[in-house]
């Protein structure tokens, strides 16, 4: 018999990238979308900016004569969809006083939908002032995080001033106001790289940076000044304390990206520089970086010492894993192909939860008697991990560790079964753990919960000391459908995969959601109301949910969806 396999082929984009072209979009046409915006009376509909737009690089023409302050704003609306040269035809459309102080670098409001304008309260015939509502989707900070935020109402003013040129925008607030099309458009989303505490693993933290051609720049600044609060406790970068870009920034040619330091960037040592510029190679590889060369004020730091290449998005072994009751091993339709010195003990202890190591060589399990176990290829029997009541699946991380929950506690312990004593914090006392799952590079736990307010999705960063876990604290919350939860699992280093009872829930079918952690997030559709689904080797295309004792695939990424894989199970397992 043999493992279900799936055909060699370039993995698709982790990344939401802008599509480039070239093409001058009409102003006539943005004029119309709002010529009919009234300056009293009730609330009307704006320009849905962005959302009728074509999937272009947006070239928007400067403000034409005679223009009212509702087409100004219209076309400033437009405009902020191209950040190319520091966003030069927005500033066209403000006052020369505010062009030169405005910073739509601080963020990024990504809004849903159609956005209304209406007249302020305290507008006049002199001091025209205008209302832009929109409900939010997410958010961008001036450090390029995005976060979504769900549904929220905001509405932010903007003022006029008649000026030689015509009106134009004197009061407006900071950053801008994108749709979600014209945002991932204007938009380039790139994961800045830090190692893990073991430097065995390369650790992404997503960032959005205006699509540009600073935007290198932009990024290795963002590198230089370390990674997300949430992230830091897991993680290490090599650049000296007190780094900065230096006054040469950073330059991409050719393929060739040549990045100044401040001068503390003299001080790193040999082996310290060389895993700079891989952390550099690693981010910059999306712009078409193949090589790096870097300086400190303007002198040459040369290749560094001769280390190791980290590993990036370290990937399952073999495709999906299966328990049936009888067997447990790699699943194809014809049947269950076991592993070696694994399979025999998960099948004789009655398992229904599986985590297997990436080597294949051991196997942290749910026993039939409830008890956390652990197989090592040889082992006649499982070894009793932990032996609380009412435990959850658990996982292991590379480092050898078994992580093992109860609905209240989640601790961490050696191959011989000793607690490690982990310190974990600011998990909400109403919350119910549901599922864990650690990622493949051990440096973040997702944690599922069940709370008054339905589901709830935490990652922590894991604090070690010398390989050992100590803490999980201050974790990063990301937005999940409600109702009950069903699972949590990790489709790559960026992304994870949840099944939850949804809005669909009174249905009996759970909604199965891809959440990457900086990114937004994106619905894969409904399974049966037992559902779980697990991550696998390729990504999204590696991502198999059982609901009603049959394995399914995850569709392509153009369609929502799920497809019957020909193989039964009684649980799925887990591959690190």
């Amino acid at each position: 018999m043999t493992a279900e396999r799936q055909r060699p082929a370039a993995r698709p984009s982790r990344i939401l990238r802008a599509r480039r072209g070239a093409i001058a979009i009409a102003m006539s046409l943005a004029l119309a979308g709002c010529g009919g915006i009234p300056m009293s009376g009730s609330v009307a509909a704006g320009p849905a900016l962005g959302e009728i737009e074509p999937d272009y690089e947006v070239q928007p023409q400067e403000p034409q004569p005679g223009a009212t302050p509702q087409q100004i704003l219209a076309g400033f609306m437009q405009a902020v969809g191209a950040p190319q040269n520091g966003y030069r035809v927005a500033r066209e459309f403000l006052t020369p006083d505010l062009a030169a102080r405005w910073h739509p670098e601080t963020g990024v409001s990504v809004r849903s939908g159609d956005a209304t304008v209406s007249e302020a309260s305290d507008t006049t015939d002199t001091t025209p002032r205008l209302d832009y509502a929109f409900s939010g989707a997410a958010s961008v900070d001036g450090a390029g995080r995005y976060r979504e935020t769900g549904p929220t109402t905001h509405s932010i003013p903007f003022a006029f001033a008649k000026t030689d040129d015509g009106w134009r925008i004197s009061e407006a607030p900071e950053g801008i106001v994108l749709s979600q099309i014209a945002f991932v458009r204007a938009f380039t989303a790139l994961p800045l790289y830090f190692f893990d505490t073991s430097g065995r693993y390369l650790v992404p933290d997503v960032r959005w940076f205006a699509s540009s051609g600073s935007t290198a720049q932009a990024a290795a600044a963002a590198l230089v000044a370390g990674p997300d609060e949430w992230l830091a406790p897991a993680v290490v970068t090599q650049f000296p304390s007190g780094t900065t870009l230096g006054s040469g920034g950073a330059k991409v040619t050719a393929g060739r990206a040549s990045v100044d330091l401040s001068a503390q960037a003299a001080a790193a040592s040999p082996d310290a520089l060389a895993r700079m510029r891989q952390q550099l190679a690693a981010t910059l590889a999306p712009l078409g970086v193949n090589e790096v060369s870097v300086t400190a004020s303007g002198v040459p730091l040369g290749r560094g010492g001769d280390v190791n290449e980290p590993a990036r998005d370290p990937q399952p072994s073999g495709a999906v894993l299966v328990g049936t009751g009888t067997d447990f091993g790699f699943g194809a339709a014809a049947g269950v192909m076991p592993i070696d010195g694994i399979s025999s003990v998960i099948v004789a202890e009655e398992a229904t939860a599986v985590t297997l190591a990436h080597d294949q060589v051991s196997a942290a399990y749910l026993a039939g008697d409830g008890t956390v176990k652990l197989v090592v290829k040889g082992d006649a029997v499982g070894r009793v991990i932990d032996s609380r009541p009412g435990l959850l699946a658990p996982t292991l991380d590379p480092a050898g560790f078994v992580w093992s929950a109860t609905g209240s506690a989640i601790e961490a312990f050696t191959p011989d079964g000793k607690a490690v004593g982990l310190d974990v914090e600011d998990v909400p006392a109403d919350g119910r753990i549901a599922s864990i799952a650690m990622s493949r590079d051990g440096t973040r736990l997702a944690v599922l919960l069940s709370s008054g307010a339905g589901s709830r999705l935490f990652v922590f960063a894991v604090a070690r000391q010398n390989s050992v876990p100590t803490q999980l604290r201050s974790p990063l919350e990301l937005p999940v459908p409600g109702g009950a939860p069903g699972g949590v699992a990790w489709v790559d280093d960026q992304t994870l995969v949840t099944a939850t009872g949804g809005t669909d829930a009174s249905s009996g079918s759970r909604v199965v959601r891809l959440i990457p952690i900086g990114s937004p997030s994106d619905d894969l559709g409904l399974i049966g109301g037992d559902g779980v689904v697990v991550g696998g080797l390729g990504g999204r295309i590696g991502i198999r949910a059982l609901a009603g004792g049959k394995v399914l695939a995850a569709n392509s990424t153009s369609t929502l969806g799920w497809s019957d894989t020909g193989i039964a199970a009684t649980f799925l397992g887990v591959q690190q």
